[in-house]
């Protein structure tokens, strides 16, 4: 059965507006719809061709069956909705859509791609354990009212509040304080990767709304993320913390945000539970920070959960970043169960 058959439009659009899958063809006019949106909330780009096609490309994702765009009557993308295959144990999908900036209070365009990628979402309610709990999962910037407004009337409810914090690199960074026993280098990929596997599993297990995955395919995850960055991966901007053999913390960062090349990204991270509350995660920061300030960049921006389980605000907060603008994550029940997020400390 075809796509368009299991899965098809429910909302009125404007005369001559299109729905259809995307192709390689439309990564441009994506870009720039995305982009056009990110301009209006936070006066940046966002977005490349690059990370289009590696978000294409995804071994789990199917182009034709994921995605749909809508554009408008001159063949401009006016917007797009995606759900993303999460893999075992399949618990939570992600269900995001995205409409352009001058088409934002069309309620059918929203109305319509989140129909559309509820139903493309329930398709994978099967793939999960039955007793498992299945839920659509989706986020919007806190400004985004009319994403948001979308989102309440398809019957998501907000869960959870993120922080995208950053730092300005013109001034001094403390040095790095290591407790006895700990020290920094940086990650030989090949060597380290199943390490960083394993302590990002045992590092974010307690982190709030973490759903355990299977470590292989974690492991498989990260390999072909690095493999499809291709030249942009840095593996000197991976910062381990060891304590003899073992690796005990990580910093993992990107040597760029989009295509600002002036800002640095730090993607992950954590310190094993058991060697925390000895500066481990302060001193990472720091000398995360050092690093990016020596090759002459302008600030490192990181996202954190507001209500970290773990108390990283505070850390976060004593390392000098602070809040540049918040998200919220939205989640819809799409099958009762088993909870397996964590949802407190223990659990």
């Amino acid at each position: 059965m075809s796509a368009e058959t299991r899965q098809a439009w429910t909302h009125p659009l404007p005369s001559e507006w299109a729905v259809r899958p995307p192709t390689t063809r439309d990564v441009d006019g994506v870009v720039a719809m995305m982009n056009a949106r990110t301009q209006a909330f936070y006066g940046e780009n966002q977005s490349t061709p690059h990370d289009v096609e590696i978000w294409w490309t995804s071994p789990r994702f199917e182009l034709e069956n994921d995605v749909r765009l809508i554009l408008d009557s001159r063949g401009s993308v006016a917007g797009l909705v995606s759900v993303d295959n999460p893999g075992p144990p399949y618990a939570r999908v992600e269900c995001s859509a995205v409409v352009h900036p001058k088409y934002a209070g069309l309620a059918d365009a929203w109305d319509g791609l989140y129909a559309w990628g509820l139903g493309r979402a329930r398709e994978l309610v099967p793939l999960a354990s039955p007793e498992i709990r299945v839920v659509a999962e989706c986020t919007a910037v806190a400004q985004d009212g009319a994403r948001r407004a979308a989102l309440e009337r398809a019957e998501f409810a907000p869960v959870r509040v993120a922080n995208h914090m950053g730092i300005g690199l013109s001034s001094s960074v403390p040095p790095a304080r290591w407790p006895s026993g700990v020290s920094v280098r940086t990650a030989n990929v090949e060597e380290d990767l199943r390490a960083i596997a394993s302590l990002l599993l045992e590092a974010w297990r307690d982190h709030w709304g973490f759903i355990a995955r299977p470590f292989d395919q974690v492991l498989a995850d990260w390999r072909e993320g690095i493999e499809a960055d291709g030249e942009r991966f840095d593996p000197t901007l991976w910062f381990l913390a060891v304590e003899g053999d073992e690796v005990v913390g990580m910093s993992l960062c990107n040597s760029h945000i989009a295509d600002d090349a002036t800002r640095g990204y730090v993607q992950g991270l954590g310190v094993r539970p058991a060697w925390r509350k000895r500066g481990i995660a302060l001193a990472l920061l720091h000398h995360t920070f050092a690093e990016f300030q020596r090759r002459g960049y302008a600030g490192v921006e990181l996202d954190m959960d507001s209500q970290n389980l773990t108390g990283a605000l505070r850390v976060y907060e004593r390392a000098g970043l602070r809040v540049l603008r918040q998200s919220v994550s939205y989640e819809k029940e799409l099958r009762p169960g088993t909870d397996l997020a964590t949802r407190e400390l223990g659990a």
